[in-house]
């Protein structure tokens, strides 16, 4: 997986969104997901493809449900359930692919405010 390091992109989500009392059974919603993802990515001023290719570990232009755990748990620093990260997928899924691709997540870190 290609990290964006040296930039605390990763270290910057790691201290500025985890949540400290966050048990295996507290559910992040998609909005909890998407909104830690942009407020991160602008802070470290990142675009949606820098946060798209750092997550997207085999370089096939999609992110599947492996790829998106492995991600968020680099970048937001919990490790979610394989539901939530269903959930996420679904949410994003324009394309009912099962897979996000840039597209999808452009859209979606553009629409969350």
């Amino acid at each position: 997986m290609r990290l964006l390091e040296g930039n605390g992109f990763g270290t910057f989500m790691q201290r500025s969104t985890r949540r400290e009392d966050m048990s295996n059974d507290d559910l992040w919603t998609v909005e909890e997901a998407i909104s830690n993802l942009k407020n991160a990515m602008n802070e470290s001023k990142q675009t949606a493809a820098d946060v798209f290719s750092s997550i997207d570990a085999n370089d096939d232009g999609e992110i599947n449900g492996p790829e998106l755990y492995k991600g968020l748990l680099e970048h937001l620093g919990d490790a979610l359930s394989p539901g939530q990260v269903s959930m996420i997928i679904k949410a994003l899924d324009a394309n009912e692919d099962n897979r996000i691709d840039l597209s999808e997540l452009t859209a979606a870190l553009e629409e969350e405010e």
